[in-house]
């Protein structure tokens, strides 16, 4: 018994399969064309594996209308490292934008998250110390392993 092939208008999406079988980290895929306005609310640091090599630490950064965390790349930390300095309990409050650009990846074309920051926080206007390099300052938050 065969059963006959019929293109189901139901077939779902890379949208689709990325939601379920995805990264909890936020994606380009997910935001698409949109951007997003919104404010970290967190920073981080997590031990995450390298595709195929050893594991590394990054800052993770948590969003206040966002359920999923950004990984942050060199492009993004220097975005915001200009415009809000070295210290990351800084960076607490700010707004940014996110939005998906077209980059190029291990010599291939694909789209790459950015970040903008689009307001400082009034902590960064008024703070009482100098950045210093090495010190992330009151409110890091390491992730527990």
């Amino acid at each position: 018994m065969t059963q006959d092939f019929s293109d189901d208008l139901n077939t779902p999406t890379e949208a689709d399969l990325d939601s379920c079988y995805g990264s909890k980290y936020l994606s380009a895929l997910e935001i698409g064309d949109r951007k997003i306005r919104t404010k970290i609310v967190r920073v981080r640091k997590v031990a995450l594996q390298q595709q195929g090599g050893p594991t590394r630490t990054k800052f993770v950064l948590s969003f206040s209308n966002l359920d999923k965390e950004l990984v942050l790349n060199s492009t993004n930390k220097n975005a915001l490292v200009e415009v809000l300095g070295r210290r990351p309990a800084n960076w607490l409050g700010a707004e940014v934008g996110i939005y998906a650009e077209s980059t190029t990846f291990a010599g291939k074309p694909t789209k790459g998250l950015r970040l903008r920051v689009l307001r400082k926080p009034a902590a960064v206007a008024n703070a009482p110390w100098p950045d210093e390099p090495g010190d992330p300052g009151p409110g890091f938050n390491e992730a527990a392993e």
